[in-house]
């Protein structure tokens, strides 16, 4: 005998059904390897098209995420990288190869990390189902020029950068459609999403309580729904399945992952895509409301270093130290700006008290824009060796943020190291997307680093591949 709802047996036999009948359809035209390779020319041809968020913190919050539900997927061929973009409108897409990209909006829409968590684990089931691929088999006639664009229309809402780049394609909203997915990949999707959720340790519940806030939202706004609704269409009856397959599960009552206070990752994603102006005067009022908000107090710090006023900064973020003396996150941020005012000492003091919350168990993870930063400090007061070693561990943690090769490439510089400055700049470079100027940093270190060295066998197979793309 069943203990399955009756609800819950229709649903479960529609989708089974509807997932048979979608696989058998399916030739497989495309290759893994095809589909890896047509990910990243459109990653590239979107570095054009979207702005980049590059706040470390922010980056690794999302990469944290999702790496821990890559880690519940099992074997795939798959190399997952995650983006963030500065973007108002709260939306997420998987493009071919398990590229994933998130908006600031989405952040700020969201109310906790399991939110997000059920975001990503919905895109990375995208993936994992190759429902991609199937869309992009549906729109063959679509050039990757043009099926960035529409990508960057669809995650910003066809605002802001992409205006222009959209209209140039001279593609009909009708062609955009083609990259939705249907109803029948959404349950599938979800379906997985919930169980990669459970095992990697988040409340699954965060997966619904997210798309109803989406699902309120289209309620509200008029001709102009979210964009995320239009491209994961079926969302109320999506919610009720995934609420029923819950309820017939076994009860999570946690405790569940977390990384830490949510509402600063919130706060950063708002300043990130906001005018200064307009993020000044929201934590200003917040900040009238209630003089011991320190969050508030966070929020007009780094909006006041937005504006380049470091002064203005450095009260909003001592403020907030006043209120909270042991919260890892203002004291980053009263160290950086304590670094870019020229107060090398009190920012040293700051970002290494990180380290010490951090050692003490008192923060949950090692605060790698701290230790940044940190590297930055020594590297102005002269003392270069001790630069290197916060600055190559955050390499080792984020291979693909430019800004620490900089960093790097300028520490050896002053070491005398002009191979090893040489290899750096030219992976600033590139990760810029600057090619030409990679590759003459490349050939350059070919001339001082030591033959058999990691870095010259790496720099020959740059060159190689940067005259290969040429």
């Amino acid at each position: 005998m069943s203990f399955l709802p009756q609800k819950l047996i229709w649903f479960t036999s529609l989708f089974l059904s509807c997932l048979f009948l979608s696989q058998a359809g399916i030739s497989w035209a495309m290759s893994i390897e095809e589909e890896k390779q047509l990910g990243k020319k459109i990653v590239l041809e979107m570095d054009k098209q979207v702005e980049w968020v590059r706040d470390l913190t922010l980056r690794s919050f999302v990469n944290r995420i999702g790496n821990s539900l890559i880690a519940q997927v099992g074997s795939t061929p798959y190399e997952f990288k995650f983006y963030l973009i500065v973007g108002s409108d709260p939306n997420a897409y998987a493009i071919p190869g398990g590229h994933i990209f998130l908006t600031t909006g989405l952040l700020v829409l969201a109310e906790s990390e399991h939110e997000i968590a059920g975001v990503l684990s919905h895109e990375i089931s995208h993936v994992m189902a190759r429902h991609v691929v199937q869309m992009i088999e549906r729109s063959k006639r679509l050039s990757i020029v043009s099926m960035a664009a529409i990508i960057a229309g669809v995650l910003l809402g066809g605002g802001g950068k992409v205006t222009e780049a959209v209209a140039t394609t001279a593609m009909a909203g009708a062609e955009a459609l083609t990259l939705k997915y249907t109803r029948d990949m959404e349950m599938e999707a979800d379906q997985n999403s919930l169980q990669y959720m459970i095992r990697a340790g988040y409340d699954p519940n965060g997966l619904i309580t997210f798309m109803s806030k989406i699902y309120r939202l289209s309620l509200t706004a008029g001709p102009k729904i979210p964009t995320y609704l239009s491209t994961h269409p079926g969302i109320g009856d999506r919610i009720s399945l995934m609420e029923n397959l819950l309820q017939a599960g076994p009860r999570l009552s946690g405790p569940f992952k977390s990384f830490g206070p949510y509402r600063k990752i919130q706060t950063k994603a708002f300043v990130e895509e906001r005018e200064a102006h307009v993020a000044i005067q929201h934590f200003q009022s917040m900040i009238d409301s209630n003089l011991r908000d320190v969050d508030a107090h966070y929020g007009l710090g780094l909006a006041y270093r937005k504006t380049g006023r470091f002064d203005r900064a450095m009260e909003a973020f001592q403020q907030a130290h006043s209120l909270a003396p042991e919260d890892s996150d203002v004291l980053r941020e009263l160290g950086i700006a304590s670094f870019l005012s020229g107060r090398l000492d009190q920012a040293i003091r700051s970002l290494e008290r990180t380290q010490s919350l951090f050692r003490e168990g008192i923060a949950l993870n090692e605060d790698l824009l701290a230790l940044f930063f940190l590297g930055r400090c020594y590297h102005e007061k002269g003392d270069f060796e001790r630069a290197l070693s916060p600055l190559l561990k955050v390499k080792r943690e984020h291979p693909e943020w430019s800004d620490v090769y900089h960093a790097l490439g300028s520490v050896y510089g002053r070491m005398g190291h002009k191979g090893l400055s040489h290899f750096y700049f030219a992976n600033y470079f590139k990760l810029r997307g600057e090619p030409k100027t990679a590759l003459l940093h490349f050939r350059t270190s070919l001339d001082w680093l030591e033959r058999g060295s990691p870095e010259r066998e790496e720099a020959q197979r740059e060159i190689k591949e940067l005259t290969g793309r040429k």
